[in-house]
């Protein structure tokens, strides 16, 4: 294929996932995209070009079909050549008129004037039917009406020179004045709260107010980011993480979570882990709050005299650590967002190597429940915590009596009721933990094996905590 025909089909083979011959994939995502109060609920489709109209077939136009939905009291504006669409996490692609995309069509198309004559043999020889058809599919601007539906496709221009070096699974939706969105591809998960869904900051507030009669200032909005690998290329297969992952991100959805990004497996590359890392770097605000989950492999690796801890992506190969992910790297990372309130929490062998530092020893519950001047302190101060499955020394283990790994189960048990030790619905992490470690003792008896689960403070001196609600007992 030609390299000017070869952009678009680049894109696309990052969105889609290989299907049978006889069907068409469609990925379609919603969201909600807000500054200020100019809310939009958004629906984005894409496909392969061609399914649209046969005049796109090996082009550099890649048609997006956007729903637009004004869920705002008032009239909200829209222009789509605010939009660009970022493949790879570093090139966006701008949005072009039907004009633009008409040019690129004829051009790929190189349709010799003098042909025109044949007619109808072929809708490439109708540009003034093609023309059309663009015209009337394109979405519209103007300001939307409180309630006001509006539907169509926005062309995106691929560039001259793309290859598929650009396209990572990574694609990234910008528009200027709102923040950005990542949209779901074959490699990624992308799991928006529902227009419609309470979130986590309401679901506190509810709770607060019922059991202790005041809610405190509540959080913005939740993150997640999720990476599980348990098929590798060169490691063992490891059957937990998927399980593993997979619950994490029913359990955080349920907890009202606005947005989980979740990697797994052949996806896991350097490359489309650090695209989702800048995105979230962009994206949160210092009253957002942010979880990160890893599962899988852990390695240790002696560089002089210290002992490292990496994770090994999905190419990386034992002994080498030039595809992997430095343990320590990671938490530098969570560590430098700027939400409030952090949660790194990290299921793998030797875990334990990922920050050098003091464990927090976690203290019983007092038997008093906590006043509403306490829960106001924890829910409002700032909270950063690591929590690993084990020490330095440790190797993470699951089995089917845990549907995956014995410490993610047993976090999950504890966050939804387990740790609810005052019986009001609020799980704080340090309760989380102390429930945790006492649990896992338990069934690591049970199993003839030894894990011990770590707790650590990634402050400065973190006065609060990451909050779960509880589904009470």
């Amino acid at each position: 294929m030609h390299l000017a025909r070869l952009m678009a089909a680049v894109v696309v083979a990052a969105l889609l996932p290989a299907r049978p011959a006889a069907a068409q994939d469609v990925r379609e995502m919603t969201f909600v995209t807000s500054e200020g109060q100019d809310e939009l609920a958004v629906t984005v489709q894409y496909q392969d070009p061609a399914a649209l109209h046969n005049a796109l077939r090996d082009t550099r136009v890649l048609p997006v079909r956007f729903e637009l939905k004004n869920t705002a009291t008032h009239r909200v504006p829209f222009d789509w050549r605010d939009l660009r669409l970022n493949v790879g996490g570093s090139l966006p692609l701008p949005a072009g008129a039907p004009s633009a995309a008409l040019r690129d069509i004829q051009h790929s198309r190189n349709v010799p004037a003098f042909v025109s004559f044949l007619g109808g043999r072929s809708e490439a020889f109708h540009p003034h039917q093609v023309a059309a058809w663009l015209s009337r599919q394109q979405l519209k601007d103007g300001d939307l009406a409180p309630g006001e539906t509006r539907t169509g496709l926005v062309f995106f221009i691929c560039p001259r020179g793309l290859t598929r070096e650009h396209a990572n699974g990574v694609l990234v939706l910008e528009a200027a004045g709102r923040p950005p969105q990542l949209l779901e591809t074959k490699g990624i998960t992308v799991h928006t709260k529902a227009p419609q869904q309470q979130g986590f900051a309401a679901m506190l507030k509810q709770t607060i107010t019922r059991y202790f009669g005041s809610a405190p200032p509540a959080y913005d909005k939740s993150y997640a980011l999720l990476i599980g690998i348990g098929k590798y290329r060169y490691w063992p297969a490891l059957e937990s993480p998927l399980q593993d992952v997979r619950k994490m991100e029913a359990y955080l959805a349920a907890q009202g979570f606005d947005e989980i990004v979740t990697i797994t497996d052949e996806a896991v590359t350097p490359e489309a882990f650090s695209q989702p890392q800048r995105y979230f770097k962009s994206k949160l605000r210092a009253e957002d709050r942010f979880l990160f989950y890893y599962s899988g492999h852990g390695d240790t690796v002696q560089e002089g005299n210290v002992t490292r801890g990496y994770f090994p992506l999905i190419d990386a190969r034992p002994g080498s650590t030039a595809r992997s992910i430095a343990m320590t790297d990671v938490v530098a990372w969570t560590r430098a967002l700027p939400s409030r309130h952090l949660l790194v929490i990290l299921d793998s062998c030797f875990s334990g190597l990922a920050v050098p530092g003091t464990e927090l020893k976690g203290e019983a519950p007092s038997a008093a429940q906590p006043d509403p001047d306490t829960i106001n302190r924890i829910a409002r101060g700032p909270a950063r915590y690591l929590m690993m499955a084990g020490t330095a020394g440790q190797r993470s283990f699951g089995g089917q009596q845990w549907n995956g790994s014995v410490f993610t189960d047993t976090l999950l048990k504890g966050a939804r009721s387990g740790a609810d030790v005052y019986h009001n619905r609020i799980v704080t992490t340090r309760a989380l933990y102390v429930w945790l470690k006492e649990a896992i003792y338990v069934e690591t008896l049970k199993a003839h094996r030894e894990l011990t689960p770590l707790f650590l403070d990634l402050g400065p001196a973190s006065e609060g905590e990451f909050i779960f609600v509880s589904e009470g007992r």
